[in-house]
C-alpha cells in the first residue's frame, strides 16, 4: 500500500472518529436536556418528597442469609449476606406531622414499610423498558404523628453496589439539605467546567484561522463532556433533572467519551507524535460504546454490565498516555509542552483515582477528583498557550526585526557601493552613532533597543543618494552651487523613500531627513535648530561629519586626529549639539572610538583596506590628473561589484596589465587573459594602453599561474601590477 493511500485512510478514519464522537456528545447533551426539563412522563421516577435533619442510623436489625445482627448505617454487606436484605427499626417518638424520611438506593430495588404498610418503593420495573438496573436515587416518605413508635422495615434487592445508605428524617424538605449541600460543590464545579469548556470551543471557532487552537478546542470538548458526565452522576440528579432515570443512558455515553476526547487533546498537545496510537484508542473506545448500545438495545446486556470493558480501555488509554509522556520526557520533547505536562499528569492521576473510587468506595461521590484534575489541566493549558504565544510573538518579532535589519543592510550596502567617495561610509556612520549613543545612554535614558535603532538608522541615513545623479554623486572634485543644491535634496528623497515603510523603527524618518540640520538653524532641509532637531539626527550629524573628516576626498586627504578634534570643538554649538560633542570628543581622546578607515581609505570587517576603496581612489586621482580613462562608469560598476563581494567576505584580485604597441601582440595578450576569465571574473580596458583584470575568489595557485602566463607574454613582470 502506498504512503499516500495510507495517509488517506488514516485521514478518513480520523474524520469519522471525530464526527462520531461529536455526534455522541450531541446525543448526551440532548438526552440531558430531556431529562432536565421533560415532565411528561415522570410518574415512575423516584419521588423527591418534602425536606430535614435527624440521623436515624443506629439500632437497625439486619435480616439476611446470615443470622440477624444489629448494624449501623451506612453499611456495606459482603456476598455472604446474599442479595435480599431486610433491615428493621422503630421510628422515634418525636415523629410529628409534616416530617419526611429520606434514604438512598444504589442500583437496587427498594421497598419501605411503616407499621406493615408499604409506603414507598423504587424498582426497575417502574421505569420505561423495565431495565435490570434502576439508576441510584433517593426515596422520600412523608411522615405523620401516627407513625411515631411504629416499626419501619426497608427491603432491599441488591444488584450491583452492595451498599445500604444512611437514613435521615426531619421537617418538610429539610432532609435534602445535607444531600444538596454535599452535592452542590461538585455540581458547581461541573457547571463551571461545562461553561469554561463551552467558552473554549466558541473561542477556538473565532481564533482558529489566526492561531493553532486544535489542542484547546479538544480540551473544550473534553471539559463539556466531563461536565455533563459529572452532572449526570451527581447524587442530587433528582433535583437537577425531571427524568433522572435517563441517566442510565447519557451518563454511560459521557463516561466512555472521556477517553475519546482525552486522546484527541493529548494527541494535539504532543504534536501528533503518537497520532496512530491515539487514533486507534479513540476508534476502539467508540466501537466499545456502540457495541454497548447495541447490546443494551437488544436486551443482551445493560450499559452498567458492559461498563467494565470501557473501564478496561480507559485504563489502557491512561497507561498509553503515561508511556507517551515518559518517552517525551526521555527524548526532551516534553519541553515543548512542559507547563501543560503538569496538568496532564494531574489529570491522569485524578482520573485514575476516580476510577479506583468507583470500584472501592461504596459511597463515592463521582466527579470530585476528575473535576480538580480537569481544572488544573485547563489552567496549565491556558498558561502554556499564553507562554507559547509569547514565544511565537517574540519569534515573529525577531524574524520581522531580522528582515528589517537585512533590508537595511542591503540598502546600506547599495548606497555605499554606488558612491565612489563613501565605500563603507554608512556602515561606519552606523557604528560611530551607536558608540556615541551607548556612551550617552545613562544621561539620556537610552535603552539597548534605542541604541540598536540608532545603529540601524545610521546604516540608511544616506539612502536618498540613490536619487542623486551619478554625475553629481561621483564628481571628481568639489561640487558647484547647482550641484550642491541637488546633493542637498538627498535627505528629503530618503525621507520619501522610507516613509512607505512607516516608522516601525522609531526615529528612522527623522534621522534620515534631519541629519544635515545644524544646531544653529542653518542646516537643511527644514532649518531646525537646537533641541528641535531630533536626538537621533543630532547623533548622526556628528557621526556623519566624523567619517567625512577621517576619510580621503579627491580634493584632500583625511584630517589628522588633532585636526579632527579641533574641527569638532570649532563647530560645537554651531553645527553640532555641544553636549553631544563633548561626549564624542571624550570618546576620541580616550581612544574608545575606533576609526573605520586607514589612511583615509575604507576598511573591511577585519580592519584591512578594501581593494574597492583603493581602486576608487586610483580612479578619482587619475581622472583628476587628466588620465584618459576609457569608461569610468564601467570601472565604477566594477567597484560596486567588488564592494558587494567584500561585504560577503569574498575577494577579488585586481591587476593592471600594460598593453603592446602593435595589434598582433595585443591579440596574443588578450588570448591569454581570456583563457583565465570565468563567469565571475571581469576584463576591462582601463585606458587605451592598460587592461584591468579582476579575478573572483581564486586560489593562490591560480593567481600565480595567471601572473606567470602574463609575464611569459609580456617578457617582464614589471608590465603587470597587482592592486
Amino acid at each position: 500500500m502506498g504512503v499516500d493511500k495510507r495517509k488517506n485512510i488514516i485521514k478518513i478514519t480520523e474524520d469519522m472518529i471525530r464526527i462520531l464522537a461529536l455526534f455522541m456528545l450531541a446525543v448526551v447533551f440532548m438526552m440531558m436536556m430531556i431529562a432536565a426539563f421533560d415532565k411528561s412522563n415522570i410518574s415512575g421516577e423516584s419521588p423527591i418528597g418534602t425536606y430535614e435533619t435527624f440521623d436515624f442510623n443506629e439500632g437497625w436489625l439486619l435480616s439476611s442469609d446470615k443470622p440477624d445482627e444489629e448494624i449501623t448505617l451506612p453499611f456495606s454487606p459482603d456476598e455472604s449476606y446474599g442479595n435480599q436484605l431486610d433491615i428493621t427499626n422503630v421510628l422515634p417518638d418525636n415523629i410529628t406531622e409534616g416530617m419526611t424520611l429520606l434514604t438512598r438506593t444504589s442500583l437496587s430495588n427498594m421497598y419501605i414499610y411503616i407499621g406493615g404498610e408499604l409506603r414507598a418503593k423504587y424498582t426497575s420495573d417502574m421505569l420505561n423498558g423495565n431495565p435490570k438496573y434502576n439508576p441510584s436515587g433517593y426515596i422520600a416518605i412523608n411522615l405523620n404523628s401516627g407513625d411515631a413508635g411504629k416499626t419501619i422495615r426497608i427491603k432491599v434487592e441488591l444488584k450491583a453496589h452492595r451498599a445500604l445508605d444512611g437514613v435521615t428524617y426531619g421537617y418538610g424538605l429539610n432532609p435534602w439539605k445535607d444531600t444538596i449541600k454535599y452535592g452542590a460543590m461538585v455540581n458547581i464545579a461541573a457547571s463551571f467546567v461545562l461553561m469554561l469548556g463551552g467558552m473554549l470551543v466558541v473561542g477556538c471557532l473565532f481564533l482558529g484561522r489566526s492561531y493553532r487552537v486544535d489542542a484547546s478546542r479538544n480540551l473544550g470538548l473534553l471539559m463539556i463532556n466531563i461536565g455533563m458526565w459529572i452532572i449526570s452522576e451527581t447524587k442530587i440528579r433528582q433535583v437537577v433533572f425531571c427524568r433522572p432515570s435517563l441517566a442510565r443512558f447519557f451518563a454511560y455515553f459521557a463516561v466512555e467519551l472521556i477517553v475519546v476526547f482525552g486522546c484527541m487533546f493529548f494527541d494535539e498537545v504532543q504534536h501528533r507524535n503518537y497520532h496512530k496510537r491515539y487514533l486507534v484508542m479513540e476508534g476502539v473506545q467508540l466501537l466499545q460504546l456502540f457495541i454497548n448500545i447495541v447490546l443494551n438495545a437488544f436486551g443482551v446486556a445493560e450499559m452498567y454490565d458492559t461498563l467494565v470493558f470501557s473501564h478496561i480501555w480507559m485504563v489502557v488509554g491512561i497507561l498509553m498516555s503515561i508511556v507517551n509522556i515518559v518517552t517525551d520526557v526521555k527524548t526532551g520533547k516534553s519541553g515543548e509542552y512542559r507547563i501543560t505536562l503538569i496538568g496532564m499528569i494531574c489529570f491522569l492521576i485524578m482520573s485514575s483515582g476516580e476510577l479506583i473510587g468507583f470500584y472501592t468506595a461504596k459511597f463515592h461521590q463521582m466527579g470530585t477528583w476528575i473535576s480538580i484534575g480537569l481544572i488544573i489541566l485547563m489552567i496549565t493549558t491556558i498558561m502554556q498557550v499564553m507562554h507559547d504565544e509569547r514565544i511565537a510573538s517574540e519569534k515573529r518579532e525577531r524574524r520581522h526585526t531580522a528582515s528589517m535589519i537585512n533590508t537595511i543592510e542591503i540598502i546600506a550596502n547599495s548606497i555605499d557601493a554606488s558612491d565612489e567617495y563613501t565605500g563603507g561610509h554608512s556602515e561606519r556612520v552606523g557604528y560611530y552613532a551607536m558608540r556615541l549613543a551607548r556612551e550617552m545612554a545613562a544621561d539620556y535614558d537610552l535603552s539597548e533597543d534605542d541604541i540598536l535603532r540608532v545603529h540601524y538608522i545610521g546604516l540608511v541615513h544616506d539612502i536618498g543618494k540613490i536619487g542623486v545623479a551619478e554625475s553629481v554623486l561621483n564628481k571628481a572634485g568639489k561640487l558647484n552651487d547647482e550641484e550642491f543644491s541637488l546633493m542637498k535634496k538627498h535627505p528629503e528623497i530618503g525621507y520619501e523613500i522610507m516613509s512607505s515603510m512607516g516608522n516601525e523603527i522609531e526615529g528612522l524618518l527623522e534621522g534620515i531627513r534631519n541629519h544635515h540640520e545644524r544646531f544653529d538653524g542653518n542646516g537643511y532641509p527644514d532649518g531646525l535648530s537646537d533641541t528641535d532637531i531630533p536626538l537621533v539626527a543630532r547623533i548622526l550629524a556628528l557621526a556623519d561629519s566624523y567619517d567625512a573628516m577621517t576619510s580621503n576626498r579627491i580634493y584632500r586627504k583625511r584630517l589628522t586626529d588633532e585636526e579632527v578634534l579641533a574641527e569638532l570643538r570649532r563647530c560645537s554649538g554651531t553645527q553640532f549639539d555641544p553636549a553631544l560633542t563633548n561626549i564624542f570628543i571624550d570618546l576620541i581622546e580616550r581612544g574608545e572610538m575606533k576609526v573605520g578607515t586607514i589612511e583615509g581609505l575604507s576598511t573591511d570587517k577585519n580592519g584591512n583596506i578594501r581593494k574597492s576603496a583603493v581602486l576608487e581612489a586610483k580612479l578619482q586621482a587619475d581622472i583628476h590628473e587628466g588620465v584618459d580613462v576609457l569608461n569610468p562608469n564601467h570601472i565604477r560598476m566594477l567597484c560596486y561589484i567588488i564592494k558587494l563581494m567584500e561585504n560577503k567576505e569574498k575577494a577579488y584580485d585586481i591587476f593592471f596589465i600594460d598593453r603592446f604597441d602593435n595589434d598582433h601582440a595585443n591579440e596574443e595578450l588578450d588570448k591569454v587573459i581570456k583563457s583565465f576569465i570565468g563567469n565571475h571574473d571581469v576584463n576591462l580596458r582601463y585606458t587605451k594602453d592598460i587592461s584591468l583584470v579582476a579575478l573572483y575568489n581564486k586560489r593562490p595557485a591560480a593567481i600565480d599561474m595567471f601572473m606567470t602566463e602574463i609575464i611569459k607574454v609580456r617578457g617582464d613582470e614589471k608590465w603587470i601590477r597587482a592592486l
